[in-house]
């Protein structure tokens, strides 16, 4: 897939995990969810930061919803995009 296309499937479950009425989803992570997806539309930020933002988020989501399986895959695609997110700020840093 390409970099729009990503990021176009990235938003696409952000957006169908927002609006499942089954997940319990805390306020803050409803926020931070909202504000990723917004960031990402407006292309102030790409998908390996907002996976980083996003992760401890919903991965206490994932510890009160362990059945979802919708949450589940999320984890995972966020966890393959946000090792991206941490070199990006290390390998600037001087050693």
């Amino acid at each position: 897939m390409r970099k729009k296309e990503k990021q176009k499937y990235f938003m696409e479950k952000i957006h169908q995990i927002y609006n499942d009425k089954n997940l319990k989803l805390s306020k803050s992570c409803r926020k931070e969810i909202l504000d990723q997806y917004k960031d990402l539309s407006n292309n102030k930020t790409n998908i390996n930061y907002a996976s980083y933002k996003l992760y401890p988020y919903l991965r206490d989501a994932l510890y009160d919803n362990k059945d979802s399986k919708l949450l589940g895959d999320f984890l995972k695609i966020i966890l393959k995009y946000r090792w991206k997110a941490y070199f990006a700020m290390i390998l600037p840093t001087k050693f």
